[in-house]
């Protein structure tokens, strides 16, 4: 905004006799600070409304087959790379499935050792003659044993009529 200062010349009387002088040095010093135009500065944007509700888009009947046919194409290429990767993945799964069987091998080898020994200690004659002792076995005198004699035909180690 102006002021009367500015508006008739600087102190009146005194900016008259610099006239000539005055203004190109102010425009100079003005120059100076003054900042260069920014790119697209002069470039203005309106926004005008357009109203296309009355409008009705015309089908394209070649849109739609490009369309199919790009999903058909979309759909093989997968199948392919489906049924490309799918050996491998199988063998990555089976190799996962190898490793479990071969840990639960392991597992039921030292299990088996462990009731290896558990029965050896359990059928030892000197555990036995032990259990004997404390639950008071006595061994039978030479007349209470009774020896079985089975028929020639072989009926009672078959178990079965004879003839």
């Amino acid at each position: 905004m102006a002021t009367q200062a500015t508006w008739y010349g600087r102190y009146g009387a005194v900016a008259d006799n610099r006239t000539a002088v005055m203004p190109d040095a102010r425009e100079e010093r003005a120059d100076i600070y003054r900042l260069r135009a920014l790119p697209n500065e002069d470039v203005y944007f309106y926004r005008k409304a357009i109203d296309n509700s009355r409008l009705i888009r015309q089908a394209n009947p070649q849109a739609s087959k490009r369309c199919l046919r790009m999903i058909a194409t979309t759909c093989a290429l997968t199948l392919l790379l489906l049924v490309m990767l799918w050996p491998k993945a199988y063998g990555v799964l089976a190799g996962y499935q190898i490793e479990s069987l071969k840990a639960q091998q392991q597992k039921l080898a030292v299990e088996h050792r462990s009731l290896e020994i558990e029965e050896a200690r359990l059928l030892s004659p000197e555990r036995i003659e032990e259990m004997a002792k404390t639950q008071e076995f006595i061994d039978p005198a030479p007349g209470q044993v009774v020896y079985l004699n089975p028929s020639a035909d072989g009926s009672l180690a078959m178990n079965v009529r004879s003839k």
